[in-house]
């Protein structure tokens, strides 16, 4: 697959994990949180111009040279990680600093700005009553706000249909993808009936909620 982005140079994603303070085993938490980045590293190393970094011990950030997979790194990254929940800022931009593809934290631009503006908006949101709210928001400074307005729409929509998902259907829709989407690969994996992945499938409007991430990764690519 080749990029089809081409207006903006680099993609950098930041992230931190929410109420971090709060989680009662933040050791183990913080080596699960280590273990899920790295896999990650491995998995989309193609795509990487600098490779998942943690930062503060609770947050990380990671420099994309296209966004051929991002949506789809960004859910498995949700997923990997329960039951911890986190917040995403993305930025397109470029970088105003040499690029170390070891580590994210050393480098900087208006996509990182862009990123960093992105999470203070998802945390000010979460403080306010009344206000659309998503743990998930994208900018590109503000070039294209029609675009970049529709986008965060749909973020904000998915996170209202996520937010209601237990554990446990979390579980079932991660062992889903993990097995080719395959429904009885999914039930033999997690020890249980093909009926009860079906209906968690359909009781969380995964399907609709794919189709969504299907589109938003076609918005961004011709951002």
């Amino acid at each position: 697959m080749t990029s089809s982005r081409s207006n903006y140079p680099y993609i950098a994603v930041i992230g931190d994990i929410k109420d971090s303070r709060k989680i009662k085993d933040r050791k183990n938490s913080q080596t699960h949180f280590a273990k899920v980045l790295e896999r990650l590293n491995q998995i989309y190393q193609k795509d990487l111009a600098a490779k998942f970094t943690i930062s503060m011990g609770d947050s990380f950030q990671v420099l994309l040279k296209n966004s051929d997979y991002l949506m789809d790194m960004l859910f498995t990254l949700e997923l990997d990680l329960m039951p911890m929940e986190v917040r995403i800022g993305i930025g397109l931009g470029d970088v105003e600093t040499e690029v170390d593809p070891e580590n994210s934290l050393v480098i900087d631009g208006s996509c990182y700005h862009r990123a960093r503006a992105m999470i203070e908006s998802i945390e000010k949101s979460e403080k306010q009553y009344a206000q659309s709210k998503s743990n998930i928001l994208l900018s590109t400074g503000g070039e294209i706000p029609y675009q970049e307005q529709v986008i965060n729409t749909i973020f904000a929509l998915e996170t209202a249909l996520k937010t209601g998902w237990t554990q446990r259907q979390k579980q079932i829709v991660r062992a889903y993808l993990a097995n080719g989407r395959n429904q009885y690969a999914a039930a033999k994996a997690l020890d249980i009936g093909q009926s009860s992945v079906n209906k968690t499938l359909n009781s969380t409007n995964f399907y609709t909620f794919d189709h969504s991430l299907a589109t938003l990764q076609d918005l961004i690519d011709q951002l």
